[in-house]
């Protein structure tokens, strides 16, 4: 081999996620990919602290690893980090019949740059992806642009005086005795749905160490906007009517101003 020549390699190894949940995100690629763990390449500390899970994906070169590391599982929410390709609209919509089926949510199907597209958060928010690999001829007019849904990348700042309309949020509620787990279940149960709405960046669900019945909750926003239009959803609305006689009513909520 010649000294300007490139060493060869022979594909994919395997991909690593980051997640927050092992067994919840391994249950959920197993339900929508049919994914197969091995076991035996389970990865454990000196401790036995188990912290990473291999999965076999039928039809995915190489296996997929899922790390358990929360901060970067939080920081990524939102980003579409593996997509997969299916042949054209016909499979997309089949993949919605099946994803309906499971009750996992998705995007509906998109035009994007070249073909079909069809979204699927994982319990992490990491965005799984469906693209065809027949154009939909379309044109370039009719590409869902403006689709929450289709990454466009950081927009730039077209002034030094650009200002940032992100809104942060800490809101609190206290569980009254007896109703912190039914409260708490009502909430993560909710997670995955509140991430996907517009203008949603960030939703994290904490309890407060010295008091296990104050759940806290992190949450940003791209807009004021976008945070009043998310307490005015149906699923917001029926979570407060259901939940106000198991909780301290109404919940605090603090709005916080970034420093500059």
């Amino acid at each position: 081999m010649s000294a300007s020549a490139n060493p060869t390699h022979s594909g994919i190894h395997h991909l690593k996620l980051p997640v927050t949940d092992l067994e919840r995100s391994a249950d959920w690629y197993r339900t929508v990919l049919g994914a197969r763990r091995l076991t035996e390449l389970d990865h454990r500390r000196g401790d036995g602290t188990l912290f990473a899970i291999i999965l076999d994906i039928p039809g995915f070169p190489g296996r997929l690893e899922l790390r358990l590391d929360p901060v970067i599982a939080k920081a990524l929410n939102g980003y579409d980090l593996l997509t997969l390709s299916v042949a054209d609209r016909v499979a997309i919509d089949d993949w919605v019949t099946r994803l309906d089926t499971l009750g996992i949510p998705h995007s509906p199907p998109i035009v994007a740059l070249i073909g079909w597209l069809l979204v699927v958060p994982d319990p992490d928010g990491l965005r799984l992806r469906f693209y065809t690999t027949e154009p939909h001829g379309l044109g370039a007019n009719a590409v869902e642009v403006d689709s929450p849904w289709l990454g466009a990348g950081i927009v730039a700042e077209t002034s030094s005086t650009a200002v940032d309309s992100t809104v942060c949020a800490v809101a609190r509620l206290t569980a009254l005795p007896g109703y912190r787990d039914q409260v708490l279940a009502r909430m993560r149960s909710l997670e995955d749905v509140i991430r996907q709405e517009d203008g949603c960046l960030a939703y994290l669900v904490h309890t407060e160490n010295d008091h296990p019945n104050t759940i806290v909750v992190y949450e940003s926003w791209a807009s004021q906007t976008a945070l009043d239009a998310h307490h005015k959803t149906a699923h917001m609305e029926l979570f407060a009517k259901s939940t106000m006689p198991l909780v301290d009513w109404p919940p605090q909520q603090d709005l916080l101003t970034p420093l500059t």
